[in-house]
């Protein structure tokens, strides 16, 4: 467990080291831009670059602040498994991808990272190796896949304009930016491809807990913020993302009222908090979503950490409908729990009130259409529904598990907590001091302004009508399986699969043997025909030599 230790360590104070030097780039307007040239090719430099402005710093404070206490609490929650070893590797450079693709510029640099993500993650899933996992894991992969290729196809669209680096860019093309903001929904687990990430809690809790709060599914809103001065230009693909933003919301808030495990529910709060920053982020407000971005990961991360010993606790049990009065049992566990579901409600004075009350009133004040203002509502006030029917379940005076169990708080695992619960109560105040400077621009009317705190109450007061009311099987099935999506999603990737592997056998096995059959007779007929010389010959030869040893071995 030395490695989880020292790992744990050095992760923190490189996250304060990134916090101040975030700070003194913010305040003095400094961005620093590094390039290495690798290979030059028909204009076309190869470059290895690295972006550092105080987004990028700010963004991996967040990043290694949460491993680093998630290393901590490792040490306790894998003590006993056989595999930890493999575990804290893989984390390891999970969290190394993440950080290559915050800081990379170029489009071929991210695509290491981005394909990094996705390769880890499948293996983080599958951890646990059961057929559940394994099933997951091929969901999780296959969605991630398509996102994939569609930035490899923006890397093949941005050879044209002469560099692969975004920062060079003020002209764009509407297919590249489109492929963009496709794989962006992708790994961000936007409708259609929502269902990977609940699927993705197969995974163990301390990978939820870092996935789904500030690495693999915020990648994809971080890329469409690297490129908002390209797609702001183009308002079809704003409006698409801000209806497949809403339509997300709308979907995880409904799935997650009649879902029962409890770390799937955790997931649709997630899934619904990402909608919201695409939503916020169409409406040119990137700077708010990157706000509700940081401010989300603090309290999400400590969230899925107090469902962990939940569940460490309570020997693997997952279903809420087992649990409650655990306030009796791991008091410190459920106060930690309970700070971070008001914040993830947006109670007035926490950390998730700042960005999330500010979103809905630059919302008021904007430009909006009324349908998507009357979802908006009905999302929020689901947010605030679901929040509360957990902590109804988990603090219910009846208590539904075994005769016999040993629930008690545990010291590591709640140690590593205490700076994430600072953050969920303050990081949201300060952050707004520092990235807004305080200045007050928001002007509405007084029942505009009430409009949300109303809406909130209502929701904790209808919570006791929804417990009485009896819910069907086929609503719960339902909205249980999102919408029915994942048979949809089945459907898509057989489609997709079947397509690809017919193009794979008639175009690339073809192709190469077409060459292999080939290659011989046409060395010999340029060989016949004497309209080149031979130094010209030579080389020609030497370079199909090469192209065939590729073919042959790689």
């Amino acid at each position: 467990m030395m490695l989880y230790y020292l790992s744990m360590i050095l992760f923190f104070m490189f996250s304060l080291l990134f916090f101040i030097l975030g700070l003194n780039l913010l305040f003095n307007l400094k961005i620093y831009f590094f390039e290495w040239n690798l290979i030059f090719i028909n204009s076309v430099s190869m470059n290895m670059y690295l972006f550092i402005d105080w987004m990028a710093l700010m963004f991996m404070f967040v990043v290694m602040m949460i491993s680093s206490m998630i290393f901590l609490y490792c040490c306790e929650y894998m003590e006993s498994d056989l595999n930890k070893s493999r575990f804290f590797y893989l984390v390891f450079f999970f969290i190394i991808s993440m950080l290559l693709m915050i800081v990379s510029p170029s489009m071929v640099s991210i695509i290491l990272g981005w394909d990094g993500l996705g390769l880890i993650s499948y293996c983080l899933v599958i951890f646990y190796q059961n057929y559940f996992s394994y099933n997951s894991g091929m969901l999780t992969v296959l969605m991630n896949r398509i996102g994939d290729i569609m930035i490899m196809m923006t890397i093949s669209l941005m050879f044209i304009y002469g560099s692969w680096n975004f920062m060079n860019l003020n002209n764009y093309s509407s297919l590249m930016l489109f492929l963009l903001v496709i794989a962006s929904f992708t790994k961000s687990a936007q409708y259609p491809f929502s269902s990977w990430l609940p699927a993705a809690m197969a995974a163990p809790t301390p990978v939820s807990s870092l996935v789904h709060s500030s690495t693999l599914v915020t990648a994809g809103v971080y890329l469409l913020i690297r490129f908002n001065y390209l797609i702001y230009l183009n308002y079809n693909l704003m409006f698409f993302i801000m209806s497949i933003g809403m339509l997300t919301m709308m979907f995880a808030g409904f799935s997650a009222n009649f879902e029962y495990d409890l770390k799937k529910i955790i997931a649709y709060s997630t899934l619904s908090q990402l909608g919201l920053m695409m939503l916020i982020y169409s409406m040119k407000f990137y700077m708010l979503a990157f706000f509700h971005l940081l401010i989300h990961a603090m309290f999400k991360s400590m969230m899925f950490m107090c469902s962990g010993i939940f569940i460490h606790s309570m020997n693997n049990f997952q279903d809420i409908r087992f649990m409650g009065n655990l306030k009796e049992f791991m008091p410190l566990t459920v106060i930690f729990f309970m700070i971070s579901n008001f914040s993830l409600c947006g109670m007035p004075f926490f950390s998730g009130f700042y960005s999330k009350d500010l979103i809905l009133e630059k919302i008021f004040m904007s430009k909006f259409y009324f349908m998507m203002f009357v979802f908006l509502l009905v999302s929020t006030m689901l947010t605030v529904f679901y929040s509360f029917r957990l902590l109804k379940f988990l603090l219910n005076k009846n208590f539904y598990f075994f005769s016999f169990y040993k629930i008690e708080d545990s010291k590591i695992m709640n140690f590593s907590m205490i700076i994430l619960m600072f953050n969920s109560l303050f990081m949201g105040m300060y952050m707004n001091w520092l990235i807004f400077m305080n200045i007050e621009e928001i002007y509405l009317m007084v029942n505009e302004k009430i409009l949300i705190l109303i809406l909130c109450i209502l929701s904790v007061l209808l919570i006791n009508f929804f417990f009485k009311m009896k819910n069907s099987s086929f609503m719960v099935f339902f909205f249980g399986k999102m919408w029915l999506l994942y048979y949809m999603n089945f459907l898509l990737n057989i489609f997709l699969l079947s397509k690809m592997n017919y193009y794979y056998y008639y175009y690339d096995k073809g192709l190469i043997k077409y060459v292999f059959k080939g290659y011989l007779f046409v060395v010999l007929m340029i060989m016949k025909i004497n309209l080149l010389n031979k130094n010209y010959m030579i080389f020609l030869i030497f370079m199909m030599s090469i192209f065939f040893f590729f073919i042959l071995f790689i």
